[in-house]
């Protein structure tokens, strides 16, 4: 159920990211996440077609990471029985740590959801399964 997340690496100056996104837009952005590194920028992203999108990108000229390292991502979904404070409860409980989290740009069943990053994403998604949180996969981004 893991999700792929890409991470484009770009110049943090006035106008990258408009072109990034312009770039984007014949795909569906399902959640973003700008961070910035002095004089570089990362964007993390879940797309509904991330193989796609990132021949896309690399054909553009963007670079983007190769690692396995963290393109692995866990989705969920929040509500209002699921709280985003319940979710790291469940997960410091058994000792996982986030190591970053970013929410979605659409709504699901209406709903946001959240993207999480953690030190272990199979014990991640059988533990918040497990305690009734929706995981997302990747039909939920289509």
């Amino acid at each position: 159920m893991t999700l792929h997340q890409l991470s484009v690496f770009m110049e943090n100056k006035p106008g990258k990211m408009a072109q990034v996104l312009a770039d984007l837009e014949d795909f569906k952005v399902f959640a973003l996440s700008i961070a910035e590194a002095g004089e570089f920028g990362l964007i993390r992203l879940i797309v509904s077609e991330p193989e796609k999108v990132a021949k896309h990108l690399e054909s553009r000229g963007l670079s983007l990471a190769k690692s396995k390292k963290n393109v692995e991502v866990t989705g969920v979904l929040i509500t209002n029985e699921v709280k985003l404070s319940s979710i790291a409860e469940k997960l410091g409980e058994i000792g996982l740590n986030i190591d970053y989290a970013y929410s979605t740009s659409s709504f699901i069943s209406g709903s946001l959801g959240l993207i999480l990053r953690t030190d272990d994403q199979k014990k991640t998604e059988e533990t918040l399964a497990g305690s009734g949180v929706r995981i997302l996969t990747n039909e939920d981004l289509s």
